[in-house]
């Protein structure tokens, strides 16, 4: 009897160990891609960000000099002000627009399928082509706007010249650009809703807007809680639009975060302000994560 057990035992604790090698196989590759990819380089950035650049001097550490420049110079808050101004325009629109699509295509419409599609091309388009485009229709001289105003007697307006249009154009390319993946998620977390919950609230005698702010909504503040992450996330990390169609004018009003941590680093040699104002980027999408789950989780228990 003994020896069975013993057996047994012997057979459990093979079967387990074969269960976690198989385990470990699957999730090692993926822990070291992310120690050396994730881990390893923003201890790098950690470590920078307390350093600066000097062409005579060399890389010198300095402290928090960086993190005090940033918080004490105007430019940086200015720097801030735009990119959280492009952010709240771009998320607010994305889930308004994004929510009315997908209530739309999650109807009995026909051709559904078509629309599906149409409405996620804009992904899968790089930015860069988006950019050019952009560049074609926004030109002084011979862009396809100011075209189509001269032909209706109207005169040339300079795009690029203006803080209003700049904002107007590179919010407006983010939210079309970024639909298609908000508008994808939000139709999952539609199709997730129990139809047993709508055919009840009918019974009830509840009306379409009743139903959507009792049942929709709150059957879809899970997903809601994603897409607000990860458009901040998305929001914050701006830079091609800004880049390639802007190039941060007129007269600097339109820099984001990214771009400047772009120029810092790669335009002015300064490896150091640009790590620092990396570490500032990662705390607050840290914070603001964290306070959009807390939020999420209260509305949940309540």
């Amino acid at each position: 009897m003994e020896e069975k057990t013993l057996s047994a035992e012997k057979t459990r604790r093979k079967r387990n160990l074969r269960e976690n090698l198989r385990g470990w196989g699957i999730i090692g590759p993926i822990i070291l891609y992310y120690f050396i990819f994730g881990i390893i380089p923003i201890i790098i950035l950690f470590r920078y960000s307390f350093m600066q650049d000097d062409l005579f001097l060399g890389t010198q550490f300095v402290g928090f000099k960086n993190f005090v420049t940033i918080f004490t110079d105007k430019n940086y808050y200015v720097l801030f002000l735009a990119t959280i101004l492009i952010a709240v325009f771009t998320i607010g629109l994305s889930l308004v627009f994004g929510m009315l699509i997908a209530l739309a295509v999650t109807q009995p419409l026909r051709g559904r399928g078509v629309y599906r599609t149409v409405y996620y091309i804009p992904v899968v388009i790089s930015m860069a082509v988006v950019a050019q485009i952009a560049n074609v229709w926004l030109s002084y001289n011979d862009g396809t706007f100011n075209n189509i105003l001269n032909t209706l007697g109207m005169g040339s307006v300079a795009w690029k010249q203006s803080t209003f249009w700049m904002y107007f154009w590179i919010i407006f390319i983010c939210v079309w650009k970024g639909l298609g993946a908000t508008v994808i998620l939000l139709v999952a977390g539609l199709n997730a809703i129990p139809p047993e919950l709508y055919e009840a609230a009918e019974l009830d005698g509840a009306g379409a807007v009743t139903k959507f702010f009792k049942i929709t909504l709150p059957q879809l503040r899970p997903m809601l809680v994603f897409v607000m992450i990860t458009s901040i996330i998305g929001a914050f990390n701006i830079f091609e639009p800004v880049q390639l169609i802007s190039q941060g004018g007129p007269d600097g009003t339109t820099k984001v975060i990214l771009f400047q941590i772009y120029n810092e680093a790669f335009q002015n040699g300064n490896y150091g302000m640009g790590s620092a104002i990396a570490v500032v980027v990662l705390v607050m999408l840290m914070i603001l994560t964290a306070l959009n789950m807390k939020f999420g989780e209260e509305k949940e228990e309540k």
